[in-house]
């Protein structure tokens, strides 16, 4: 008689707008599967179940939310479960064709998402308060151990899970005596300390890549000892052993969605999120960390496995995908757009990479015939001394060129804009703001925010080249503490966020269908999709340049700001 299987739960904490499912617990899954024909991965999205519970609830009447909740945010009852169903389709034309009640509705549905997020997080004080589960925690206990579980593992991405993840992970250690494994993006930088603020809530962290080390895990008996990247208690101490990074990211296999609905998420068609290269080809960028993760190499995925998934998610009816890659390398990424066109793949997709000239018309053209329907760009700045300090390889005016080429093959452009770098002036500031105001025909969505300061990016490691001279710990958290610091040039934190609060009404503009398109990327793609790039232009209702340049810069013009400059 055959030995049953054993039974691996991977579960996604909530919470989160659930648009497309989780990557990291499917990529597991298939991995998993593959090498231990012995054990079965079920894989359970908390996230999404959490949020449908709900949903249940209040369609049936019987959730204990009242109205005084919706009321907290200037909605309804009814005003939420309308924002459900246009996030699902039920009325896809909304989406597409009236984003006035689009942008209502997703306020209102991430308005939510944020309240639940808060019950969550005070349902987890009273926890570690009380030793006793909240009712909301008790039964996303319930479905897992529902799974009948051999062991479980927690994957997230979002500070926000954190204090779920870790509240089930001291349950199910505690109550049900279950072993408990931690990976994800999240945890990578880190996770020594999370592990000391939450000293129950794990057997094992995993840090880096997470497949081989699981393997490794549950073939040896859970034994963390000599396992790649993890981190566990040993002897009243924290233990972190080395990482590997595996050249090879083919063997990793397909992602396995099964046991996950599709149809469930928040989006109304289904998209896939694929991974077809770990870490960053650049790995110069001086503000940032997460190419760390991958132990500061880029390893990329075949042509050929990367079409052999493709066309297995196809197979199955599925033709939207987000490609979630740090960054494409252009080399790699007119590789892959001619494999898709070779291969007849009739597919929408959208992308991260890096806006330089590498990027001709006739690479975007060939991108934008293979699918592509808009891409992701680190700008970041208008000013060429803080593209230079930040690291990007860039020019000012080779950005604003690709942008443009971009748009002409067929391309949306969304970008990310960083405010207050380290030394920054008002006057810099402001040529940011007049860069985006000169480019705003081609530009679709800006995800923007204050400069934060990373612990082990190369900032932090060599802060007096950054201009930066005193740095402390304005706040402690789970994964390290919030540093602060001082400048000896240039603009203070608190003047950096000022200047951000007044151009957030300016950036929200950029978008001609609906600002909030520049958050909830599936859908952004779906739009373009359907509708291409000429989108109701009325909707763009720029405030003039001189109202939102920061209020220490007397000035209303490119030229004048330039000048001060110079």
């Amino acid at each position: 008689m055959e030995n049953a299987k054993k039974t691996l739960v991977l579960i996604f904490p909530p919470v989160t707008v659930s648009t497309s499912p989780p990557l990291g617990i499917a990529m597991l899954k298939g991995y998993i599967e593959k090498t231990l024909p012995d054990w079965d991965v079920k894989l359970l999205d908390l996230n999404l179940w959490i949020l449908n519970e709900i949903i249940t609830g209040l369609e049936s009447g019987t959730s204990k939310i009242g109205d005084n909740v919706f009321a907290q945010f200037g909605a309804t009852k009814e005003q939420f479960l309308q924002s459900v169903k246009v996030f699902r389709g039920v009325d896809n034309d909304i989406l597409l064709t009236r984003p006035d009640i689009y942008e209502k509705c997703g306020q209102v549905f991430s308005r939510f998402v944020e309240f639940t997020t808060k019950v969550l997080a005070k349902s987890c004080a009273e926890y570690e308060r009380t030793q006793k589960l909240p009712p909301m925690l008790q039964d996303c206990f319930k479905e897992i151990l529902a799974l009948n579980p051999s062991c479980v593992g927690v994957s997230m991405i979002f500070a926000e899970q954190l204090p779920v993840g870790a509240a089930l992970g001291r349950a199910l250690r505690q109550q049900a005596k279950l072993k408990v494994f931690m990976g994800g993006s999240c945890l990578i930088e880190g996770a020594e300390h999370f592990m000391k603020w939450y000293p129950e809530a794990a057997d094992v962290i995993i840090a880096g890549d997470g497949e081989e080390p699981l393997r490794q895990l549950l073939s040896n008996d859970c034994n963390p000892k000599g396992i790649p990247g993890a981190v566990y208690w040993d002897s009243g101490k924290v233990v972190k052993e080395p990482p590997i990074f595996l050249k090879d990211v083919d063997q990793f296999g397909i992602p396995d969605f099964s046991g996950l609905e599709l149809k469930d998420y928040f989006s109304p068609e289904p998209i896939i999120p694929l991974l077809l290269s770990r870490g960053c080809y650049w790995r110069k960028c001086t503000f940032c960390v997460h190419y760390f993760s991958a132990g500061d190499t880029y390893r990329v995925r075949s042509i050929d496995s990367i079409i052999e998934a493709l066309r297995h998610f196809v197979d199955k009816g599925i033709r939207n995908f987000s490609f979630v890659d740090e960054m494409i390398a252009p080399g790699q990424f007119v590789r892959l757009a001619e494999a898709i066109k070779n291969a007849g793949l009739d597919i929408s997709y959208y992308a991260y990479s890096k806006p330089n000239r590498t990027f001709t018309p006739a690479i975007l053209k060939e991108i934008a015939e293979s699918g592509c329907k808009y891409l992701l760009w680190g700008v970041e700045s208008g000013n060429q001394r803080i593209l230079d300090l930040m690291g990007k390889g860039t020019k000012v005016q080779e950005v604003s060129e690709v942008m443009k080429n971009a748009h002409t093959a067929g391309i949306a452009n969304h970008i990310f804009i960083i405010c207050g770098f380290p030394t920054e002036t008002h006057s810099e500031f402001a040529d940011t703001l007049n860069f985006l105001n000169e480019n705003k025909d081609y530009i679709y969505a800006i995800n923007s925010g204050p400069f934060g300061l990373d612990a082990g990016s190369p900032i932090n490691k060599d802060p007096k080249k950054f201009g930066i001279v005193e740095t402390w710990i304005q706040a402690d958290t789970p994964l390290g503490g919030q540093l602060a610091y001082r400048c000896s040039s240039g603009v203070s934190m608190e003047e950096a966020w000022k200047n951000f609060i007044k151009a957030v009404p300016f950036f929200n503009q950029f978008h001609p269908h609906a600002s909030l398109l520049a958050y909830f990327r599936d859908h952004a793609m779906l739009v373009y999709k359907h509708l291409g790039l000429d989108l109701y232009p009325s909707y763009r209702r720029f405030p003039k340049i001189d109202d939102v340049l920061p209020d220490a810069l007397k000035l209303g013009t490119a030229e004048k700001s330039q000048k001060q400059v110079a």
